[in-house]
């Protein structure tokens, strides 16, 4: 789809980034079974991330936590990592105008916060998803690796007029068991949400579902695993933030 005369295309760069905090809620909930009964375990993380550009061409980032609390109920009990190790350790790397992440650094991660919830690369996949041309509303764009963005309806902001994008990517691996192999393993994987754009300021809000279904069988796998990985991801921008003065 070519561009859109007149109509400026959301990316990524360090007008709308700059120093951006955005306050972070993430619920996972897994349901298994190996063998014996199903099983389900959840957690729960929320935090404020602080994301800073430190250069425009390409465009580095460095980005921290400047507040953090975990928990995760096993079927052993609920377990409550320490994350003041964590607190403050910085994340550097580029991010494209359309959000890809490449990192260069990543902070230390405490051994229990790691058991519990590895967030070595969490910022790989913090921004949503942009196109790479202008869309009209109620039109879509999808590229040859599975992701589909569609406009929605626009809406107003505190900030003034915004974009709502939905976004969904599909995945999936299912090889054919090799002659060679006692284990297959199947796995499809969706992810998807809304993204809300003001035009004054750049990303505003988003919610983000991903799924994970896994499956492993076999003529050598004793106990059969099948499980679903659910996690519902809301991040909401804060302005006026210390951090960012």
């Amino acid at each position: 789809m070519p561009p859109l005369a007149g109509q400026a295309i959301p990316s990524y760069d360090a007008s709308v980034v700059g120093c951006s905090v955005f306050r972070e809620s993430v619920r996972t909930d897994i349901r298994a079974q190996r063998g014996g009964p199903p099983y389900q375990e959840r957690g729960q993380r929320t935090g404020v991330l602080v994301v800073r550009v430190t250069a425009d061409a390409p465009l580095r980032f460095t980005a921290w936590y400047d507040s953090l609390a975990v928990w995760y109920d096993a079927t052993e009990g609920r377990v409550v990592p320490d994350t003041d190790g964590l607190i403050g350790g910085r994340w550097e790397g580029t991010l494209s105008p359309t959000g890809s992440v490449s990192l260069t650094s990543r902070p230390f991660m405490p051994p229990d916060l790691r058991s519990v919830s590895d967030l070595s690369d969490a910022l790989l996949d913090f921004f949503p998803p942009l196109a790479p041309v202008a869309i009209a509303p109620g039109r879509a764009w999808t590229d040859s690796l599975g992701l589909t963005i569609t406009r929605l309806a626009d809406s107003l902001t505190g900030p003034g007029p915004a974009q709502r994008y939905q976004w969904r990517i599909d995945s999936r691996s299912d090889p054919p068991l090799a002659a060679d192999s006692t284990a297959r393993l199947r796995q499809r994987a969706t992810d998807e949400g809304v993204l809300v754009w003001a035009l004054a300021v750049g990303p505003l809000s988003w919610d983000r579902t991903v799924t994970i279904d896994t499956e492993v069988s076999g003529p050598g796998v004793r106990l059969p695993y099948r499980g679903r990985v659910t996690q519902h991801i809301e991040v909401i921008r804060i302005t006026d933030h210390p951090a960012c003065y």
